[in-house]
C-alpha cells in the first residue's frame, strides 16, 4: 500500500534578493543541456533560445514584474547558501538578465542590451517567493503545472520528472504499482508512464556509454519522442533485447544495437541530415531490423528506402494496395445501378482502370515467371 505524502504547510510570501536565488540543477528541462559550459550559461542560453525569456524581459521592462505568482523556492541547507528556485526559473532568468546580474551569451548581448535600454520600469532586485523546506514538498505540484497544466514539458522532461517522482515516492513497491500510481499523479495511463521511463533508460544508457556511443551527437538535437515512437513497434524493442516496450530495467539490452539505433536517429552527416529523417520512417525501420540483409544495406548505403527493399515490407505494401484497390472498385460497381446520370467520362475512367489493371496483372505475371 502506498502512503500519500501530506500537502506541505502553507508558506508565507517573502521577498528574496535575486542574488540569493539560484536555478534548479535538478529541473527536468535542464537535463539535456550541453555540459561544455557552466550550468548557468547553458540555462540562460536555453531560456533565451527556447523558453521565450526575451519576450518576458520585454514585458517586465515595459509593465513591471507581476508579483501575484511567487516563485517556489527551497531553503538552503546551510546558512549563507542560496535559495533554489524549483518553479519560476524562466522568470528568474529574465529578471537576472534585466538587472544585469547575469551576462547574456555573445549572440544575445545586443538584443538584451536594447531591451535593458528601452525598459520603462526598473529591473527588480528581489522577487516574491514561497519558501519550502524540501524539494519533495513541491515535487507533485510541478506535475500539475507542466504535465497536466498549460506550460507543458517536452517528452524527455516529463520522463525525468516521472523518474524523480518514482524514486522519491514509490521506491519500494512493485513496478506495476509504481506505473499505476505515477499515472494517477499525472492524469495519464500506466502504459504511457512505462514507455516514457523505458525510453529514458535507453537515453541514459546511451549517454553513459562513451557519451552516446562515441557518436557526434549534440544532446540538444536528440528528439526523445523518436525513442518513444520506436518502442511502439514490436520489432524494435525485440531487436534491442527488451522483453516488452515496458521493460524499464532492460537486463538483456543489446548495447550494440542501441548504438546503431542512436546513430540512425541522431547522428548527422556533413549536411546536417540523419539517416532516419522524419519520424514516419520509423515504421520502415521496424521492418528493416528484422532482416540482417536489410540492416547491412542500411549501414552500407545510409538509405532507409534502399534497406526497406530487403525486407518483406514491399510485398506487404503491394498486397495492401491491391486489396484497397479491389475494395474501391467493388464499391464503384455497386454504385452503378443507382447512378441516374452516367456520362462518357465515367466510361473513360472505367476504361483507364481496366487498362491499368491489365498492365498491373501482366507485370505481376512477368515477374512471377522470372522468379
Amino acid at each position: 500500500m502506498v502512503t500519500k505524502s501530506k500537502a506541505p504547510a502553507p508558506a508565507s510570501v517573502v521577498n528574496i534578493k535575486t542574488t540569493e536565488l539560484i536555478f534548479d540543477p535538478e529541473n527536468p528541462r535542464f537535463y539535456r543541456l550541453n555540459s561544455q559550459h557552466s550550468m548557468v550559461e547553458n540555462i540562460i542560453e536555453d531560456m533565451l533560445d527556447q523558453e521565450g525569456a526575451q519576450d518576458l524581459m520585454l514585458s517586465i521592462g515595459q509593465k513591471g514584474y507581476f508579483a501575484g505568482e511567487p516563485l517556489l523556492v527551497i531553503s538552503p541547507k546551510k546558512k549563507g547558501e542560496a535559495f533554489t528556485v524549483v518553479e519560476g526559473n524562466r522568470r528568474l532568468a529574465a529578471v537576472k538578465l534585466l538587472n544585469g546580474e547575469i551576462v547574456p551569451p555573445k549572440k544575445r548581448q545586443r538584443s538584451v542590451a536594447i531591451i535593458q535600454g528601452e525598459a520603462i520600469e526598473p529591473a527588480p532586485t528581489e522577487l516574491p517567493c514561497l519558501v519550502y523546506e524540501n524539494r519533495r514538498d513541491v515535487l507533485r505540484y510541478l506535475g500539475y503545472r507542466h504535465i497536466t497544466g498549460i506550460q507543458e514539458w517536452d517528452a524527455l522532461s516529463k520522463a525525468r520528472y516521472l523518474k524523480e517522482l518514482r524514486d522519491e515516492f514509490y521506491p519500494n513497491i512493485d513496478e506495476a504499482e509504481q506505473f499505476k500510481n505515477l499515472a494517477k499523479d499525472i492524469g495519464s495511463k500506466a502504459d504511457y508512464v512505462a514507455k516514457l521511463l523505458t525510453a529514458l533508460n535507453l537515453y541514459e544508457k546511451s549517454k553513459d556509454n562513451n557519451n552516446f556511443h562515441g557518436l557526434r551527437i549534440d544532446p540538444a538535437d536528440i528528439e526523445f519522442s523518436y525513442i518513444t515512437t520506436a518502442l511502439g513497434y514490436k520489432n524494435i524493442p525485440e531487436w534491442l533485447g527488451l522483453a516488452t516496450p515496458k521493460d524499464v530495467e532492460m537486463p538483456d539490452l543489446k548495447m550494440g544495437n542501441l548504438g546503431k539505433l542512436f546513430s540512425w536517429f541522431f547522428a548527422k552527416d556533413q549536411h546536417g541530415r540523419t539517416i532516419i529523417g522524419e519520424s514516419r520512417n520509423i515504421s520502415d525501420l521496424a521492418a528493416i531490423v528484422t532482416s540482417e540483409k536489410a540492416i547491412a544495406a542500411l549501414e552500407e548505403t545510409g538509405s532507409i528506402s534502399t534497406a526497406y527493399l530487403y525486407t518483406d515490407g514491399p510485398n506487404e505494401a503491394l498486397e495492401k494496395s491491391l486489396q484497397e484497390a479491389l475494395a474501391k472498385i467493388q464499391i464503384a460497381w455497386r454504385m452503378v445501378p443507382d447512378a441516374k446520370h452516367l456520362t462518357s467520362s465515367h466510361e473513360d475512367l472505367a476504361n483507364e482502370i481496366f487498362d491499368h489493371g491489365k498492365t498491373l496483372r501482366n507485370s505481376i505475371r512477368d515477374k512471377l515467371e522470372d522468379q
